[in-house]
């Protein structure tokens, strides 16, 4: 191999390590943003409805093309979904929620039958408010968001439930980067100075 030839793959090399892809942590929701236009994945019961573009108040989606929104008249309505994790794991459990404080509303989330949101009369000025609970894994898990709104609509969009600390992966520091690029142009110009002998 020449040696101009070895340099140019060592220079690839190090620029696919820099530029490579972080990991994204999985969201073990199925359709947390509705992007099926409707509630596939969800069990239903009530008036909720799947939308896109403006609605009521609401100028559009918190995230791609579709949300939820909540207009139940005299009662609540709901949707849940049971969720595969692994038990004894911590989970990051985050949506997007949208209200302008109708009254009577009301808003609730919870987690195996335990509440860690209740709103009555939520408001949130209309534009998206994200929430974001830590919960921790049994191995199934039944999430669920409750509410009504009689003389109106709320909103949600973007539901997920990650594993706590997977984040987006780790991005190296720069000071990493440059010693690990002098290792690899260091490791070969020593190749190259066995090919040229």
């Amino acid at each position: 191999m020449r040696p101009k030839t070895l340099l140019v793959l060592v220079a690839l090399v190090v620029a696919l390590l820099v530029s490579a892809p972080q990991t994204f942590a999985q969201n073990l929701v199925q359709n947390g943003s509705f992007e099926t236009g409707d509630f596939t994945g969800w069990s239903q019961t009530g008036l909720e409805e799947v939308t896109s573009g403006a609605f009521s108040v609401y100028s559009g989606a918190q995230d791609g093309m579709f949300y939820s929104v909540w207009g139940n008249v005299g009662g609540d309505g709901s949707i849940s979904q049971t969720i595969a994790d692994q038990a004894g794991s911590q989970y990051t459990l985050s949506f997007w929620f949208a209200s302008n404080g109708d009254n009577p509303s009301d808003f609730k989330v919870s987690w195996d039958g335990t509440v860690l949101l209740d709103l009555t009369n939520p408001n949130t000025g209309i534009p998206w408010s994200q929430f974001s609970f830590q919960v921790s894994g049994t191995g199934s898990d039944t999430l669920t968001f409750t509410g009504g709104d009689d003389p109106a609509w709320m909103a949600l969009d973007n539901i997920s439930v990650v594993q706590s600390g997977s984040g987006t992966g780790t991005t190296p520091e720069p000071s990493s980067l440059v010693l690990m690029g002098s290792g690899v142009l260091a490791l070969g110009g020593a190749i190259r100075r066995k090919l040229v002998r």
